[in-house]
């Protein structure tokens, strides 16, 4: 889906909800199955080996803390059901839009979810429903006149 600016020459191509090639959770998060059964994050494979969900959409720190937290709560997981997808995220301070990995773990006393910084300046992203997208201001031109098709 591309998101686009009325008024400027902003475009970005944008990812959400689930891949056709993901399995469930957390295997999305490891690289191949032998990992998942050990229960080992992939924190030494190489780039070019990566998992299905790349380093661009979620760091490998909360990548392991997610599988950790999963592990560890395994019996307040129902089913070991956990929603997970590719969502839109902004930065509250420069506006840049992005793609990220979200998730919930529904704990009984809490739910985790990945928090992502913006590259450019820390700041924690805050995730974007498509509605709120287009009443978003282009991180480009600030106008509040950005679409999707």
């Amino acid at each position: 889906m591309e998101l686009y600016c009325a008024v400027c020459t902003y475009r970005q191509v944008i990812e959400i909800g689930q891949q056709e090639e993901w399995k469930g959770f957390p295997s999305v998060l490891t690289y191949g199955m032998d990992n998942y059964a050990s229960a080992l994050p992939f924190l030494f494979v190489p780039p070019y080996q990566e998992p299905l969900v790349s380093r661009q959409k979620i760091d490998d720190r909360i990548r392991a803390d997610l599988i950790r937290t999963y592990h560890a709560h395994i019996d307040e997981i129902e089913d070991g059901w956990v929603p997970h997808q590719y969502d839109v995220f902004q930065c509250p301070t420069c506006q840049q839009i992005s793609t990220r990995f979200w998730c919930a773990l529904f704990l009984r006393s809490s739910i985790i979810e990945p928090i992502h910084r913006c590259e450019q300046d820390n700041s924690v992203l805050v995730r974007l429903s498509l509605d709120e997208i287009t009443q978003t201001s282009c991180p480009n031109c600030t106008q509040q006149t950005l679409h999707i098709r």
